[in-house]
């Protein structure tokens, strides 16, 4: 056949030896009606004539595809299907693939069945096997990108099923270097898209970069039945932040008193956000010395990435990662080596996205919605105040103008971890002074690496800018807050 097929019903293959070729040059379409064909030969004069079907398609024994496009179309008629059993062969020339909706009957567990193209494979294991599994495939050439555009490999994938429970799904992902999108081939993984959220499958992953696949393992009945795509889960933070404490208006720079004290290298070479309110896990650490071959950095930050739908509600248990850093003088966050931005594996990525930044005595300040690009990355300048969040009916702005300089920075004072600067902070200053304590202590607010009056000043500044509570002539009963939704 070197034109269209349309099988009015008058054409049926009747042994095993019958085959259906689709041959010749130019564009066709293909409608088998209700006919099963026992063999299907698709083999255009060139690889870019197109064969589509106008209806769903039934094949019993062999597809043999060597040359041309085949597709089911399904950006415009998503309900048209390539149908065959599992017992029928498919035999692809290299670099050929069907497009759009493959459906393979006659499910059994414990074998992989190939769909779309050779890497396009499916097993599924345990439970009860469904009686058949379709497989929808869309690359980048046909429109193939995924539900919420961002950084991903440009290739859709959905699978759906008829019957079966209490299964598990290997799935073998396939794609092609043009649809990457900068993604790394070494890290990509594979995501599903649960509740209108992409969750990522950090293990178990395994990839072949030469042969442009990456499969995983025991995907459970509720999350097959789902979208899933391709993408590299390392997210990037480019961060810049100051802290009012240690501020210095003759620099324009954050002073680095405990680091050139000595201080850091001897009490914080552990991230020191394991205790409340922070309650951070995590045992990253550094090595002796590490912070005097690091002169500029000015103490630990610690990092966190919110998914909500708008900022009020990009609450605690929003958190989807955390990770400790360092700020460095000039206001630059840097990941555990002190010079490249902080960066992370992130299991779960949506569209609104929220980055926080906490620091152990200064109040926390989170950004507004960020949108990641093609390679992951995201932007966020703290020092301009429109770039932070501030809550409807916030006292304060979330950050203070700093002295001599159009620079914002984090409010200093939080001496007891409270979350908010008032009275009480002032008092624990006071007594860790009367105390003579010193060390790499919370009531440090300045970080001069030397608790004194200066401290005391700087917290009840930060109290008097407060705009509720308080009596006049009483500043230190003024409350300033945290701008995080806890």
């Amino acid at each position: 056949m070197q034109g269209n097929f349309l099988n009015t019903a008058t054409y049926t293959t009747t042994s095993a030896d019958d085959s259906l070729i689709l041959s010749g040059a130019g564009n066709v379409t293909f409608n088998g009606g209700a006919s099963t064909y026992t063999n299907l030969w698709i083999n255009k004069a060139a690889a870019a004539n197109r064969v589509t079907l106008t209806a769903t398609a039934f094949l019993s024994g062999k597809l043999d595809y060597d040359q041309g496009v085949f597709t089911t179309d399904p950006i415009t008629n998503p309900s048209f299907v390539f149908s065959a059993p599992t017992t029928a062969v498919f035999d692809f020339a290299a670099g050929k693939e069907i497009i759009g909706n493959v459906r393979r009957t006659g499910w059994a567990n414990g074998s992989a069945v190939v769909f779309n193209q050779p890497n396009m494979q499916l097993t599924t294991n345990a439970g009860t096997a469904p009686t058949d599994i379709t497989v929808t495939m869309i690359p980048l050439t046909e429109s193939g990108d995924p539900t919420d555009n961002e950084r991903e490999v440009k290739r859709k994938f959905q699978f759906a099923q008829t019957g079966g429970t209490g299964f598990t799904a290997d799935v073998r992902f396939p794609y092609v270097s043009g649809e990457l999108n900068t993604n790394t081939e070494a890290n990509l993984v594979p995501w599903g898209r649960f509740t209108g959220v992409w969750n990522g499958r950090l293990t178990p992953v395994t990839r072949d970069a030469p042969n442009d696949w990456v499969s995983t393992t025991g995907i459970t009945q509720a999350d097959f039945v789902n979208e899933w795509k391709l993408a590299d889960p390392r997210y990037t933070m480019n961060a810049i932040a100051l802290l009012r404490g240690p501020w210095n208006s003759g620099t324009g720079l954050m002073g680095t008193n405990m680091n050139s004290g000595g201080l850091l290298d001897a009490s914080a070479l552990g991230q020191p956000f394991n205790t409340t309110p922070f309650n951070y896990p995590g045992t990253e650490s550094v090595s002796a010395g590490f912070f005097a071959a690091h002169p500029t950095i000015v103490d630990w930050v610690l990092c966190e990435l919110r998914i909500a739908g708008s900022p009020d509600l990009a609450t605690s248990g929003t958190i989807v990662g955390r990770k400790p850093g360092f700020v460095l003088s000039n206001g630059t966050v840097v990941d555990l080596d002190g010079v490249t931005p902080i960066a992370s594996d992130y299991e779960l990525i949506s569209e609104c996205r929220f980055y926080g930044r906490r620091h152990r005595n200064h109040l926390g300040v989170m950004s507004n919605s960020l949108p990641s690009n093609a390679i992951g990355t995201y932007t966020n300048d703290y020092r301009v105040l429109a770039n932070a969040y501030k809550p409807i009916g916030a006292p304060s702005d979330p950050m203070v103008l700093l002295t001599s300089s159009s620079n914002y920075g984090f409010w200093g004072g939080d001496a007891n971890k409270s979350g908010v600067v008032n009275g009480t902070d002032v008092s624990a200053i006071k007594n860790a002074i009367a105390a003579s304590s010193s060390g790499y202590l919370f009531t440090d607010v300045n970080l001069s690496n030397s608790i004194n009056g200066t401290d005391v000043s700087l917290t009840k500044g930060t109290i008097s800018v407060s705009g509720s509570g308080g009596t006049p002539g009483r500043t230190v009963t003024r409350i300033v807050k945290t701008n995080i939704p806890d």
